[in-house]
């Protein structure tokens, strides 16, 4: 036998072992792996997801936090393992599009590392302040901001609600002091004793403390009002630019993933986004559920990615 009559025999058997993997999988236990820590809203997401899963696919779907450098460590741990299915990534905007424009450094590559496998939803950022504060609209807090140059502080605990401060600053031609959180209940507990005054955050963690009336709503960051929310006015509505920049989270898998194994799994969490039990969690959470092909998460990242970075080179921000 010929060289090349022995290397296309290779390339045949080569692809008929991956035709029989994917045709078994899952014949073994899944791990999810959420970049942030446990009781955050991706963690809370991605056991809920990691259940449904389970049930559909009938093998074990275990979630594994390895948070860390706004979710480079957990999306860099993805990348370098097998692209088999058995390992996924519960990623957000932050490592999935935001963190290549933050970073001079990155481990990963978050367009090409990866196999996109499934958008799940988006949820706004909400511009809250304590109950006490004079300012209940935008633009009294504009107001007052600009009556006093550095005097009021904005928290913020990641990444895209740090960029939103730095946002409305350049927007509304205001000085603020930004305040920094390593985790959302440290910042909301400062928030409502008074220790700060504003915050941007997700709207999961604030809802309840805007019912029960310990933190005020001033604006949501969506172009249209949410319809969880449709009393709380846009931050648009009070003159400044449009910006969409709001959380995300979709699955990826590691770069060279079979086709039909990326596709099981897409169709298998398209189904589990429609179940009551994901639309109660959304419900809480102010997720609106998303559902598409992997194509369709490709080209929605691929355009977060250009968004994140002339946002970050509008505001400066950056982490190294």
């Amino acid at each position: 036998m010929s060289r090349t009559m022995k290397q296309l025999a290779a390339l045949l058997l080569l692809g008929a072992a991956c035709m029989n993997a994917s045709a078994a999988f899952p014949d073994k236990p899944i791990n999810m792996v959420v970049p942030f820590g446990a009781g955050s809203a991706t963690d809370t997401l991605a056991r809920c997801v990691a259940k449904g899963l389970s049930e559909r696919l009938g093998q074990p779907v275990t979630v594994e936090n390895k948070p860390g450098a706004g979710g480079g460590i957990g999306a860099a741990y993805v990348a370098r393992s097998a692209p088999d299915g058995y390992t996924l990534l519960m990623g957000t905007n932050g490592p999935m599009a935001a963190n290549a424009s933050l970073y001079q450094r990155l481990p990963y590559d978050p367009i090409k590392d990866f196999a996109p496998v499934a958008l799940m939803g988006r949820l706004p950022m909400i511009l809250i302040g304590n109950a006490d504060t004079k300012a209940s609209t935008l633009p009294e807090l504009i107001a007052a901001a600009r009556a006093q140059p550095g005097a009021l502080n904005f928290g913020a605990s990641n990444t895209t609600a740090r960029v939103w401060v730095e946002l409305l600053k350049r927007m509304a031609d205001v000085d603020v002091a930004t305040v920094l959180y390593s985790n959302v209940g440290g910042m909301m507990t400062d928030l409502m004793s008074g220790r700060i005054s504003y915050a941007f955050e997700n709207v999961g963690p604030s809802l309840p403390q805007i019912a029960a009336g310990k933190v005020r709503a001033l604006a949501v960051t969506t172009p249209q009002r949410a319809s969880f929310a449709p009393d709380i006015p846009t931050v648009a509505e009070s003159g400044l630019d449009k910006h969409e920049l709001v959380v995300w989270f979709a699955m990826f898998a590691p770069r060279d993933t079979p086709p039909p194994v990326v596709e099981r799994l897409n169709a298998e969490v398209n189904q589990v986004l429609a179940t009551p039990e994901l639309r109660q969690l959304a419900t809480q959470i102010g997720m609106a559920p998303a559902a598409g092909s992997p194509a369709d998460l490709k080209a929605y990242q691929e355009d977060e990615v250009k968004n994140w970075r002339n946002l970050v080179d509008m505001t400066g921000v950056r982490i190294d």
